[in-house]
Protein backbone atom coordinates (compact mmCIF):
# COMPACT_ATOMS: atom_id res chain seq x y z
CA UNK A 1 0.00 0.00 0.00
CA UNK A 2 1.19 3.51 -0.79
CA UNK A 3 2.13 5.83 2.08
CA UNK A 4 -0.99 7.31 3.64
CA UNK A 5 0.80 10.36 5.00
CA UNK A 6 1.11 12.12 1.65
CA UNK A 7 -2.44 12.31 0.22
CA UNK A 8 -2.12 15.99 -0.67
CA UNK A 9 1.07 15.36 -2.63
CA UNK A 10 -0.50 12.41 -4.44
CA UNK A 11 -3.69 14.30 -5.30
CA UNK A 12 -1.74 17.38 -6.39
CA UNK A 13 0.19 15.26 -8.84
CA UNK A 14 -3.16 14.18 -10.29
CA UNK A 15 -4.57 17.73 -10.49
CA UNK A 16 -4.87 17.78 -14.29
CA UNK A 17 -6.74 14.47 -14.33
CA UNK A 18 -9.02 15.65 -11.51
CA UNK A 19 -9.75 18.89 -13.38
CA UNK A 20 -10.67 17.00 -16.54
CA UNK A 21 -12.89 14.56 -14.62
CA UNK A 22 -14.69 17.46 -12.90
CA UNK A 23 -15.40 19.11 -16.26
CA UNK A 24 -16.60 15.82 -17.67
CA UNK A 25 -18.90 15.10 -14.74
CA UNK A 26 -20.51 18.54 -14.85
CA UNK A 27 -21.02 18.13 -18.57
CA UNK A 28 -22.34 14.58 -18.38
CA UNK A 29 -24.89 15.41 -15.67
CA UNK A 30 -26.83 17.48 -18.20
CA UNK A 31 -25.87 15.85 -21.49
CA UNK A 32 -28.53 16.22 -24.18
CA UNK A 33 -30.14 19.23 -22.51
CA UNK A 34 -30.42 22.53 -24.37
CA UNK A 35 -28.62 24.60 -21.72
CA UNK A 36 -26.21 21.79 -20.87
CA UNK A 37 -23.77 22.53 -18.05
CA UNK A 38 -25.47 25.88 -17.35
CA UNK A 39 -28.14 23.89 -15.50
CA UNK A 40 -25.51 22.93 -12.91
CA UNK A 41 -25.20 26.60 -11.97
CA UNK A 42 -28.79 27.56 -12.76
CA UNK A 43 -30.26 25.09 -10.28
CA UNK A 44 -28.57 26.61 -7.17
CA UNK A 45 -29.52 30.09 -8.39
CA UNK A 46 -33.18 29.09 -8.78
CA UNK A 47 -33.11 27.60 -5.27
CA UNK A 48 -31.72 30.85 -3.86
CA UNK A 49 -34.47 32.85 -5.58
CA UNK A 50 -37.11 30.49 -4.16
CA UNK A 51 -35.69 30.78 -0.64
CA UNK A 52 -35.55 34.57 -1.04
CA UNK A 53 -39.25 34.64 -1.91
CA UNK A 54 -40.13 32.33 0.98
CA UNK A 55 -38.17 34.13 3.68
CA UNK A 56 -38.78 37.66 2.41
CA UNK A 57 -42.50 37.45 1.67
CA UNK A 58 -44.09 34.16 2.77
CA UNK A 59 -42.29 33.49 6.06
CA UNK A 60 -40.54 36.77 6.92
CA UNK A 61 -37.40 35.88 8.87
CA UNK A 62 -37.53 38.57 11.52
CA UNK A 63 -36.89 38.95 15.22
CA UNK A 64 -37.60 41.69 17.72
CA UNK A 65 -34.79 43.76 19.18
CA UNK A 66 -35.08 46.98 21.20
CA UNK A 67 -38.59 47.63 19.95
CA UNK A 68 -37.71 47.13 16.28
CA UNK A 69 -37.86 44.25 13.86
CA UNK A 70 -34.61 43.06 12.29
CA UNK A 71 -34.10 40.66 9.41
CA UNK A 72 -32.17 37.42 10.01
CA UNK A 73 -32.78 35.94 6.55
CA UNK A 74 -29.05 36.36 5.86
CA UNK A 75 -28.51 33.86 8.66
CA UNK A 76 -30.69 31.39 6.77
CA UNK A 77 -28.87 31.86 3.47
CA UNK A 78 -25.47 31.60 5.18
CA UNK A 79 -26.49 28.14 6.40
CA UNK A 80 -28.47 26.84 3.45
CA UNK A 81 -25.74 27.36 0.82
CA UNK A 82 -23.01 25.20 2.41
CA UNK A 83 -25.57 22.56 3.40
CA UNK A 84 -26.96 22.26 -0.16
CA UNK A 85 -23.44 21.69 -1.49
CA UNK A 86 -22.72 19.09 1.19
CA UNK A 87 -26.11 17.46 0.60
CA UNK A 88 -25.35 17.09 -3.10
CA UNK A 89 -22.07 15.36 -2.24
CA UNK A 90 -23.75 13.06 0.29
CA UNK A 91 -26.31 11.98 -2.31
CA UNK A 92 -23.68 11.16 -4.94
CA UNK A 93 -20.79 9.78 -2.88
CA UNK A 94 -22.13 6.25 -2.17
CA UNK A 95 -22.37 5.57 -5.93
CA UNK A 96 -18.95 6.90 -6.90
CA UNK A 97 -17.21 3.55 -7.35
CA UNK A 98 -20.27 1.66 -8.57
CA UNK A 99 -20.94 4.32 -11.19
CA UNK A 100 -17.33 4.19 -12.41
CA UNK A 101 -16.88 0.41 -12.32
CA UNK A 102 -15.10 0.39 -15.69
CA UNK A 103 -12.41 2.71 -14.31
CA UNK A 104 -12.14 1.01 -10.91
CA UNK A 105 -11.43 -2.35 -12.56
CA UNK A 106 -8.45 -0.88 -14.40
CA UNK A 107 -5.40 -1.63 -12.30
CA UNK A 108 -3.48 1.42 -13.49
CA UNK A 109 -6.27 3.94 -12.85
CA UNK A 110 -5.78 6.12 -9.72
CA UNK A 111 -9.11 5.47 -7.98
CA UNK A 112 -8.48 8.10 -5.32
CA UNK A 113 -9.27 10.86 -7.82
CA UNK A 114 -12.91 9.75 -8.13
CA UNK A 115 -14.09 10.92 -4.66
CA UNK A 116 -12.09 14.13 -5.07
CA UNK A 117 -13.63 15.03 -8.42
CA UNK A 118 -17.11 14.28 -7.05
CA UNK A 119 -16.53 16.57 -4.06
CA UNK A 120 -15.34 19.40 -6.31
CA UNK A 121 -18.12 18.85 -8.84
CA UNK A 122 -20.69 18.98 -6.03
CA UNK A 123 -19.25 22.16 -4.53
CA UNK A 124 -18.45 24.12 -7.70
CA UNK A 125 -22.03 24.83 -8.90
CA UNK A 126 -22.87 26.28 -5.49
CA UNK A 127 -20.29 29.00 -6.00
CA UNK A 128 -23.27 30.82 -7.52
CA UNK A 129 -25.12 30.35 -4.24
CA UNK A 130 -22.13 31.67 -2.29
CA UNK A 131 -21.97 34.77 -4.48
CA UNK A 132 -25.72 35.24 -4.06
CA UNK A 133 -25.43 34.95 -0.26
CA UNK A 134 -22.52 37.43 -0.17
CA UNK A 135 -24.42 40.00 -2.25
CA UNK A 136 -27.56 39.43 -0.17
CA UNK A 137 -25.56 39.97 3.03
CA UNK A 138 -24.03 43.16 1.61
CA UNK A 139 -27.47 44.52 0.68
CA UNK A 140 -28.74 43.77 4.19
CA UNK A 141 -25.75 45.41 5.87
CA UNK A 142 -24.33 42.33 7.60
CA UNK A 143 -21.20 41.94 5.44
CA UNK A 144 -17.97 43.06 7.08
CA UNK A 145 -14.22 42.67 6.77
CA UNK A 146 -14.65 39.26 8.39
CA UNK A 147 -15.88 38.03 4.98
CA UNK A 148 -12.18 37.80 4.08
CA UNK A 149 -12.25 34.49 5.98
CA UNK A 150 -14.59 33.04 3.36
CA UNK A 151 -11.85 31.40 1.18
CA UNK A 152 -10.46 29.58 4.24
CA UNK A 153 -13.97 28.49 5.14
CA UNK A 154 -14.58 27.14 1.64
CA UNK A 155 -11.28 25.26 1.79
CA UNK A 156 -12.23 23.65 5.13
CA UNK A 157 -15.59 22.58 3.73
CA UNK A 158 -14.05 21.16 0.58
CA UNK A 159 -11.55 19.22 2.68
CA UNK A 160 -14.36 17.81 4.82
CA UNK A 161 -16.45 16.97 1.76
CA UNK A 162 -13.53 15.09 0.23
CA UNK A 163 -13.00 13.09 3.41
CA UNK A 164 -16.70 12.17 3.51
CA UNK A 165 -16.56 11.25 -0.18
CA UNK A 166 -13.69 8.81 0.51
CA UNK A 167 -15.65 7.16 3.33
CA UNK A 168 -19.00 6.95 1.55
CA UNK A 169 -17.47 5.83 -1.75
CA UNK A 170 -15.87 2.85 -0.02
CA UNK A 171 -18.90 2.19 2.17
CA UNK A 172 -21.38 2.44 -0.69
CA UNK A 173 -19.58 -0.31 -2.54
CA UNK A 174 -20.05 -2.82 0.26
CA UNK A 175 -23.42 -1.57 1.54
CA UNK A 176 -25.66 -0.83 -1.43
CA UNK A 177 -28.42 0.47 0.86
CA UNK A 178 -26.18 3.34 1.97
CA UNK A 179 -27.47 5.71 -0.71
CA UNK A 180 -31.07 5.32 0.48
CA UNK A 181 -30.00 5.73 4.10
CA UNK A 182 -28.19 8.94 3.19
CA UNK A 183 -31.26 10.24 1.32
CA UNK A 184 -33.39 9.85 4.45
CA UNK A 185 -30.64 11.39 6.58
CA UNK A 186 -30.42 14.48 4.36
CA UNK A 187 -34.19 15.02 4.56
CA UNK A 188 -34.05 14.99 8.36
CA UNK A 189 -30.74 16.78 8.85
CA UNK A 190 -31.93 20.04 7.28
CA UNK A 191 -34.07 20.51 10.39
CA UNK A 192 -31.39 19.25 12.79
CA UNK A 193 -29.02 22.15 12.08
CA UNK A 194 -29.17 25.85 13.05
CA UNK A 195 -30.34 26.92 9.59
CA UNK A 196 -34.08 27.58 9.50
CA UNK A 197 -34.43 28.64 13.12
CA UNK A 198 -34.46 32.11 14.63
CA UNK A 199 -31.03 32.21 16.35
CA UNK A 200 -32.40 34.60 18.98
CA UNK A 201 -35.36 32.47 20.08
CA UNK A 202 -34.19 28.88 19.57
CA UNK A 203 -35.24 26.66 22.50
CA UNK A 204 -32.32 25.71 24.72
CA UNK A 205 -32.94 21.97 24.25
CA UNK A 206 -32.72 22.42 20.48
CA UNK A 207 -29.44 24.28 20.81
CA UNK A 208 -28.04 21.33 22.75
CA UNK A 209 -29.20 19.05 19.92
CA UNK A 210 -27.29 21.22 17.45
CA UNK A 211 -24.11 20.72 19.48
CA UNK A 212 -24.23 16.98 18.81
CA UNK A 213 -24.66 17.48 15.05
CA UNK A 214 -21.21 17.86 13.44
CA UNK A 215 -22.71 19.78 10.51
CA UNK A 216 -23.78 22.55 12.90
CA UNK A 217 -20.18 23.71 13.35
CA UNK A 218 -19.84 24.26 9.60
CA UNK A 219 -23.09 26.21 9.51
CA UNK A 220 -22.14 28.37 12.51
CA UNK A 221 -18.87 29.39 10.87
CA UNK A 222 -20.68 30.43 7.69
CA UNK A 223 -23.22 32.39 9.72
CA UNK A 224 -20.44 34.12 11.65
CA UNK A 225 -18.87 35.26 8.37
CA UNK A 226 -22.01 36.43 6.56
CA UNK A 227 -24.46 37.34 9.32
CA UNK A 228 -22.66 38.25 12.54
CA UNK A 229 -19.51 39.63 10.92
CA UNK A 230 -17.42 38.31 13.80
CA UNK A 231 -16.52 35.11 15.64
CA UNK A 232 -19.74 34.43 17.52
CA UNK A 233 -19.26 30.66 17.84
CA UNK A 234 -15.66 30.28 19.02
CA UNK A 235 -15.78 26.50 19.42
CA UNK A 236 -16.99 26.09 15.83
CA UNK A 237 -13.85 27.81 14.53
CA UNK A 238 -11.75 25.26 16.40
CA UNK A 239 -13.83 22.21 15.54
CA UNK A 240 -14.24 22.93 11.82
CA UNK A 241 -10.55 23.23 10.76
CA UNK A 242 -9.40 20.38 12.99
CA UNK A 243 -12.41 18.24 12.10
CA UNK A 244 -11.90 18.83 8.38
CA UNK A 245 -8.26 17.71 8.50
CA UNK A 246 -9.11 14.68 10.65
CA UNK A 247 -12.05 13.75 8.42
CA UNK A 248 -9.93 14.02 5.29
CA UNK A 249 -7.15 11.94 6.82
CA UNK A 250 -9.47 9.25 8.17
CA UNK A 251 -11.34 9.13 4.87
CA UNK A 252 -8.09 8.70 2.96
CA UNK A 253 -6.94 5.89 5.26
CA UNK A 254 -10.24 4.03 4.98
CA UNK A 255 -10.24 4.36 1.21
CA UNK A 256 -6.63 3.26 0.84
CA UNK A 257 -6.92 0.29 3.17
CA UNK A 258 -10.07 -1.03 1.49
CA UNK A 259 -9.15 -0.40 -2.13
CA UNK A 260 -7.76 -3.92 -2.58
CA UNK A 261 -11.32 -5.26 -2.19
CA UNK A 262 -12.99 -2.88 -4.62
CA UNK A 263 -12.56 -5.10 -7.66
CA UNK A 264 -14.10 -8.14 -5.94
CA UNK A 265 -17.01 -6.07 -4.56
CA UNK A 266 -17.88 -4.91 -8.06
Amino acid sequence: MRPILSPVKILYSRRELIGELVRRELRDRHVGQVLGVLWAYGHPLVLMLIYTFLFAYVFPARFGSAGSMQDYSVNVFAGIVPWLAFQDLLARAPSILVGNANLVKQIVFPMEVLPVKTAIASALPYSVGVLFAVVYAALHGTLSWFALCLPALVLCQLLAMTGVAFILAAGGLFLRDLRDIITVFCSINLFAQPILYNPFSTPRWLHWAFLFNPFSYLIWCWQDVLFYGMIKHTVAWIVLPLGSVILFTVGWIIFEQSRHAFGDAL
